[in-house]
């Protein structure tokens, strides 16, 4: 009886210890970062964690508050407000704070979780890539990051180049690889994409550690530009960084023309009614101001996943204070 008390309470003690370390570690990583950018001349900046709007992105479900006031919306990104500084004329700006969605827990997901992002004027989505690969290596000095455009992964997993291919091609593609997908009869060329992506490719790219995946097709552009690449092909000048397969980073090169971002957000209010989501309401100050935006580029970075991989952690509740 003794026994078994006593090895309950050494267990207890070890994940204690764990979560310590896991303590230490995570400051170490904030210290460092900090002075990357401090480094740099980038702006630390806080903006408010309840916005008046959410991200219209038919994919993304943010926690909606009823207030005194009105209703407003857990960030699920700082990106809007972030943005409108960048209007202000602040220059260069990052933030580290807390971000919210509304999905399962999940290995890798947690409701609320840590967010670094940044903005850096003058920079494309290239030159940004390279100031992440810099920051990775003061991480982890032994790192090593590859590179693969979006067409070249569809190239060597499927055989296809998915920038030319139909909807209903993408459709032949997915059920031929995955098969049918329960609740999508009839899955449009961003749920194909994105299936492909997540259930092919992904565990693809697991036999490497750092991964830049860049290039999207246009129907993924989001609120980045859409650019001819070195091959002439209209791309969405996107990138996403993946860890042995786990998404850790999306990036832009900014889509800064208020015209056409009214149009992608007026595209995804009627994508979320197809998919029998809620009306979000557009942020009418973030396209008063998007055309005052310098040229730039931005990214967004789990620090909680990008922790588990540096540190070897399995579960995202192991470096998270639940």
């Amino acid at each position: 009886m003794f026994r078994f008390r006593y090895t309950k309470y050494r267990t207890f003690l070890i994940v204690m210890i764990l979560s310590n370390q896991a303590l230490v570690k995570r400051a170490e990583y904030l210290r460092k970062i900090r002075q990357f950018f401090a480094d740099k001349g980038v702006l630390e900046v806080d903006t408010p964690l309840s916005y008046p709007y959410p991200v219209s992105d038919p994919y993304i479900d943010a926690f909606a508050i009823q207030t005194q006031s009105g209703m407003r919306y857990l960030q699920t990104s700082p990106e809007y407000a972030m943005k409108r500084l960048l209007a202000q004329g602040t220059g260069s700006i990052y933030q580290i704070c807390k971000a919210f969605r509304n999905d399962p827990k999940a290995q890798y997901h947690n409701h609320e979780f840590t967010m670094l992002e940044w903005y850096r004027s003058g920079l494309d989505d290239e030159t940004l890539r390279q100031e992440i690969i810099e920051m990775l290596l003061l991480l982890k000095p032994d790192a090593t990051i590859h590179r693969f455009s979006y067409e070249q992964l569809f190239k060597e997993v499927f055989g296809v180049d998915p920038h030319q291919m139909s909807e209903m091609q993408l459709q032949n593609l997915l059920n031929e690889k995955i098969g049918q997908v329960q609740g999508l009869e009839k899955p449009n060329q961003i749920e194909c994409l994105d299936l492909l992506f997540t259930h092919c490719i992904e565990p693809w790219l697991k036999q490497y550690s750092f991964v830049f995946v860049y290039d999207y097709p246009q129907v993924q552009a989001a609120l980045a530009r859409i650019m001819c690449n070195e091959q002439g092909q209209m791309v969405a000048k996107r990138f996403e960084l993946f860890y042995q397969g786990i998404e850790l980073a999306n990036g832009y090169y900014e889509l800064i023309s208020s015209e056409e971002q009214r149009k992608r957000f007026e595209n995804d209010l009627v994508m979320r009614a197809q998919l029998g989501k809620n009306a979000v309401p557009i942020d009418q100050k973030l396209l008063a101001c998007l055309d005052d935006i310098p040229e730039c580029a931005g990214v967004a970075l789990g620090l909680d996943r990008l922790m588990m991989c540096l540190e070897g952690y399995a579960d995202i509740q192991e470096v998270l204070y639940c």
